[in-house]
């Protein structure tokens, strides 16, 4: 009477178990190696991205050129290379790629793969920026608001941040609202120049 209760929850057992014994021969990947699989796969994708950008740039497609110099800005299919981005960008630029222009002021501005120029970063945006360029009219008129690399434009600066903001690039926004301007278009902004005029 004792072994039937142990004979039957060995069974039991067992049976639960059958599952898991089909499978016995199955080699289950660990999370570890399905990440690296994945991400051997992303690595192999972005490289090829990378060839192909980097051909069609040679062809002259500007945007391409953006793409590549991304790629090598972010070290994305291949080793971070600024050299090799900003000869993208300005060849991009070079095309009348207002995104090349401003890819090129940005790393300039901060001196990636290069002396720092502030004065030559402010004219590469305000190209890009003369280029229809959103994100290159941001980086211009924050330029002018602030003074760096030239001359300081306060509410020529504003405008051209606000008219960023206005083209829903959300930096600009966020630009405007940390330096409390003012829409210089609007009535109190007006009224804040006549106060500070008496």
């Amino acid at each position: 009477m004792i072994r039937s209760p142990l004979i039957a929850t060995a069974l039991a057992c067992c049976a639960i178990a059958l599952p898991a014994l089909a499978q016995s021969g199955r080699v289950e990947r660990s999370q570890a190696e399905i990440a690296l699989e994945n991400a051997k796969e992303t690595f192999a994708e972005q490289r090829a991205a990378r060839q192909e950008a980097n051909s069609a740039c040679a062809a002259r497609d500007y945007d391409a050129c953006v793409t590549a110099g991304d790629s090598y800005r972010k070290g994305t299919g291949g080793v971070q290379d600024y050299g090799l981005a900003i000869k993208s960008y300005d060849r991009a630029c070079k095309g009348d790629n207002g995104k090349g222009c401003a890819s090129l002021a940005y790393l300039t501005l901060l001196g990636r793969g290069m002396e720092a120029d502030p004065a030559k970063a402010r004219r590469l945006y305000k190209q890009s920026c003369d280029l229809d360029e959103v994100s290159g009219c941001a980086g211009y008129g924050n330029m002018l608001f602030s003074g760096t690399g030239g001359r300081k434009n306060v509410p020529e600066g504003t405008r051209i941040l606000q008219q960023s903001c206005d083209r829903d690039y959300q930096w600009a926004c966020e630009r405007l609202d940390e330096l409390g301007a003012y829409d210089p278009d609007s009535v109190a902004f007006e009224r804040l120049k006549d106060i500070r005029g008496n």
